[in-house]
């Protein structure tokens, strides 16, 4: 069975995913993700990505320390094989996320301009 291939960390304003790719197949293939925090020291499934067919991963909830290093890997099963793990590079939150800009709104009241300033999201 293939590994998975091209898999990356995305985050934008505390949205944190996994994605990948998988070469189209007659039979569903489906894919364990799993990640190992820095203090952890070892891999752990994330529940909400075991045996899932979608090529991403929602990984906002898993990572809380925005300057710990984590690692993530993903596998492919299909049918009753399974591929290796594919591993990521080192994901740190605070150092490979972005924050994008906040909204901003003007208006005009009389004589006055109101600005207001809302978290990116």
């Amino acid at each position: 069975v293939d590994a998975p291939t091209r898999i990356v960390v995305t985050s934008e304003n505390f949205k944190t995913a996994l994605h990948w790719e998988y070469p189209p197949m007659s039979e569903t293939p489906y894919f364990i993700v799993e990640i190992k925090p820095y203090n952890l020291g070892k891999y752990k499934n994330i529940s909400a990505c075991v045996n899932i067919s979608a090529h991403f991963c929602d990984l906002s909830r898993e990572i809380q320390d925005l300057f710990s290093s984590h690692w993530l890997r993903v596998k492919a099963i299909v049918g009753s094989q399974q591929s290796e793990y594919v591993e990521t590079n080192e994901f740190i939150l605070q150092k490979h996320g972005k924050i994008g800009p906040p909204k901003v709104y003007l208006s005009r009241h009389n004589d006055k301009i109101m600005v207001d300033i809302y978290h990116p999201s």
